[in-house]
C-alpha cells in the first residue's frame, strides 16, 4: 500500500522538476521576465528596441532554455543587438552615471546633444569631466533630455585618429573668411585621421578645427606652436577652421596676475533688458561680446543673452591684468589628480549649477591636473574690490566665484577655508574665473 502511494508523488516530483518553470531572470532594460524549467524556458519580453519597446511572450525549449537572455536576443534580433558605438566628451560623472556629448558627425548627435547612461554594472575607469569615451550601446536612443541609452561598454580613449572626420564644423561663408590667424599656441583636444581639434592655450572662447595629418609625436593634451592659412570663424558659435601648414612645440604659460576667462551669467526672472559695467583695477585685454561702453543684453530666464543685433550668448566674456594682491592664508593643497573631484564639490558648495560648474571644470582642469600638488583659494572680496560690477536693473543674489591656485612641488599645510553660498532668490547674477599665481 505504501508503495502505491508514493509512486504518485515520485511522480509529481519528478514532472516539478522537469516541467514547473521558476522565475530565473530580469532585465533592467523595459522588464524582461524569464521563468526556466529543465525542459523549457518562458521569456516575457519587454525590450528596448530601436524607438519602440519589444513585447512578446515566447517559448524555448531544452537545449536553448540554458541560453542567458542577451544570448537569447543576439539570436532572436542579430541586427537590433549589434553594439553601436560612438566617441563622446565626459560632461558629468556621477557615482552611477555618466553625461557625455557625442561628437560632431556621430549620428548619435542627431538625436540629443547629451546622453546619460548608466554605469553601474560596467567595468569601471579612471574618468573625469573632459575626458574623451567611446560607448557602446544596444537598441535605440530613448528620445528625452539627456537623451538614454543602455551601454553595454565604455573606454576611456586618448584620440580617435583612426578615423576621418565625418561632421561638419562649420558652414562656410564669405563673411566667416578672416584671412588671417587668430592665435598659435594651441592646446590638442582630440585627433583624427584627417584633422585635429584644439582650444587657445592663451584664453579665448573659440575652438578651432585644424585640417590636415598631425604625426604621431603629438598626442590629446600636448601645446603647440601652429600656423595655418584659410581661416573661418563664427564669433557666435566660438568655432574657427583653417588649414594647418606646420606644428611645433609651444612653451606658453599663463601669465601671472591676469584674470582668465572670468565669465558672467544673468537669470532673471522674465525677459529683461539688462546693462552691465566692469570697473577693473587694471586693463581688460579680452572681451566677447565686444564690452564697448558696457554690455547691453536682453537676458532670458534660461541664462540666454541677446545683443542689440540679434546675437546670441550662453554668458558675457571677459579677462584682464589686475593690481590684486590674492589671499592664501585659507585655502587647500589638493593633489593634481584629484582636483577634479575636489572643484565639483567646492563648485557645489559656492552655488554653482552643474552646468556651470562643468564649464568651470572643463576650463581649468587641464592646466592643474598635472601638477605635483594646487594650492587653491577662492578670493572674495580682494577680487570684488579689484572688479566691479554694475549692473541695471540690481540682481536680488550674486554669486562671485573667484579661484587663486599655485602649483607646488610638495603638499603645503594651510587652514582650510569655509566654503558657501547665498540662495538664489529672484534675478541671479552668477560669475566665475580665476587666475595662476606665482
Amino acid at each position: 500500500m505504501k508503495k502505491k502511494i508514493w509512486i504518485p508523488l515520485l511522480v509529481v516530483v519528478f514532472l516539478a522538476i522537469f516541467f514547473l518553470p521558476i522565475p530565473s531572470g530580469v532585465c533592467e532594460d523595459g522588464g524582461t521576465r524569464a521563468y526556466t524549467a529543465l525542459t523549457y524556458k518562458v521569456v516575457d519580453w519587454n525590450r528596448l528596441c530601436g524607438y519602440e519597446t519589444y513585447e512578446e511572450t515566447e517559448v524555448v525549449f531544452f537545449p536553448d532554455n540554458f541560453k542567458s537572455l542577451d544570448q537569447l536576443w543576439a539570436e532572436k534580433n542579430p541586427e537590433i543587438s549589434a553594439d553601436e558605438s560612438f566617441l563622446a566628451t565626459v560632461l558629468q560623472v556621477n557615482k552611477f552615471s555618466l553625461l557625455v556629448e557625442p561628437f560632431e558627425g556621430e549620428k548619435e548627435r542627431q538625436s540629443s546633444s547629451q546622453i546619460s547612461f548608466g554605469t553601474e554594472n560596467l567595468n569601471t575607469a579612471d574618468v573625469r569631466v573632459g575626458d574623451v569615451v567611446q560607448v557602446s550601446y544596444e537598441g535605440g536612443i530613448m528620445e528625452s533630455f539627456p537623451a538614454q541609452i543602455r551601454a553595454t561598454a565604455w573606454k576611456v580613449v586618448t584620440d580617435p585618429r583612426t578615423r576621418a572626420y565625418e561632421g561638419v564644423w562649420l558652414e562656410k561663408s564669405e563673411e566667416m573668411n578672416w584671412n588671417q590667424e587668430l592665435f598659435n599656441h594651441v592646446k590638442i583636444t582630440r585627433i583624427y585621421a584627417d584633422c585635429f581639434f584644439a582650444r587657445p592655450a592663451i584664453p579665448a572662447p573659440y575652438e578651432i578645427k585644424l585640417n590636415g595629418v598631425l604625426s604621431e609625436e603629438w598626442c590629446v593634451g600636448d601645446q603647440i606652436f601652429c600656423e595655418y592659412k584659410n581661416t573661418y570663424c563664427d564669433v557666435e558659435l566660438g568655432r574657427a577652421e583653417a588649414d594647418i601648414i606646420s606644428v611645433g612645440p609651444s612653451d606658453w604659460a599663463p601669465e601671472p596676475g591676469v584674470a582668465y576667462k572670468p565669465v558672467i551669467y544673468l537669470y532673471p526672472e522674465e525677459e529683461t533688458e539688462v546693462s552691465v559695467n566692469l570697473t577693473l583695477d587694471g586693463a581688460l585685454t579680452c572681451t566677447y561680446p565686444f564690452y564697448g561702453e558696457g554690455w547691453r543684453v536682453t537676458a532670458s530666464p534660461d541664462g540666454t543673452l541677446t545683443d542689440e543685433a540679434g546675437q546670441t550668448y550662453n554668458y558675457l566674456y571677459w579677462e584682464g591684468e589686475t593690481y590684486a594682491q590674492y589671499d592664501f592664508s585659507q585655502g587647500f593643497c589638493v593633489k593634481g589628480e584629484d582636483t577634479a573631484a575636489f572643484l565639483e564639490s567646492a563648485l557645489e558648495k559656492l552655488g554653482l549649477t552643474r552646468r556651470e560648474a562643468n564649464e568651470f571644470i572643463v576650463y581649468w582642469l587641464p592646466l592643474m591636473e598635472q601638477n605635483p600638488y594646487n594650492v587653491i583659494s577662492f578670493q572674495t572680496d580682494r577680487y570684488v574690490d579689484a572688479a566691479k560690477l554694475e549692473v541695471s536693473p540690481a540682481p536680488h543674489t550674486v554669486i562671485r566665484v573667484f579661484m587663486a591656485w599655485q602649483r607646488s612641488d610638495s603638499f603645503l599645510s594651510l587652514p582650510e577655508q569655509e566654503l558657501s553660498a547665498p540662495q538664489r532668490v529672484g534675478f541671479t547674477l552668477v560669475e566665475w574665473g580665476g587666475t595662476e599665481v606665482k
